[in-house]
């Protein structure tokens, strides 16, 4: 009796994460097909394949579910900027494959970042008079690229003179812009341009004293 009730519980927790899977593939689809404005629940419905009711049992509104999807774009950016990192690789060459790693990724979730530059507000019934961000995501992989910057500091490779935060924040600003403009802005040619000046900046900033 135990293991049928832990092999239902399993079961449920898996169908709940395909289920809210498939409303973010529909979404994403509806949105790179016809824009965040002309996409509504009830197309997510019929694309995922459920009532549109179910939507509501995994999200409270479309903002919602848009918010969801940027911040896990925003994850697999970072992911596949640091899968990039290999034993042995520094300075100019490790910033370099991140990237071409980022930018990599954030080309795959193009239509999202047009959505979010333009300013769209994604209002949630749950939080009345709040619109929602990225912000969550945006900690998240701020989080996440202190503590890289910190542990190539603790090991010797960047100065104790450089402050880590202040690093993290100016290239993680600088990256999103730079993504903003060649992916969202359409200037797609200035993309390799971008990523030589950032190589240069960056690692004259972390790894020169």
């Amino acid at each position: 009796m135990v293991m049928t009730g832990v092999n239902g519980t399993a079961r449920r927790v898996q169908t709940e994460a395909v289920r809210r899977e498939q409303i973010l593939t529909a979404t994403q689809h509806l949105i790179a097909e016809q824009g965040y404005e002309r996409t509504t629940t009830a197309q997510i419905a019929r694309r995922a394949g459920i009532s549109e009711g179910t939507i509501y049992n995994y999200f409270s509104s479309k903002g919602a579910i848009v918010k969801a999807l940027a911040e896990q774009a925003q994850r697999m950016t970072m992911e596949r900027a640091f899968s990039r990192t290999v034993p042995g690789l520094q300075g100019a060459a490790l910033i370099r494959v991140m990237l071409e790693g980022a930018f990599e990724a954030a080309h795959e979730h193009e239509d999202l970042m047009r959505v979010f530059a333009l300013n769209v507000d994604f209002h949630d019934p749950a939080q009345p008079g709040v619109i929602c961000t990225s912000a969550e995501a945006d900690a998240e992989a701020i989080a996440g690229l202190d503590g890289f910057l910190r542990g190539q500091q603790e090991t010797g490779l960047i100065p104790r003179s450089v402050d880590i935060p202040v690093m993290t924040r100016l290239i993680f600003g600088t990256v999103n812009q730079a993504m903003e403009d060649c992916i969202v802005g359409g200037h797609v040619e200035h993309e390799r341009t971008y990523i030589d000046l950032m190589v240069r900046m960056f690692s004259r900033a972390l790894y020169i004293e």
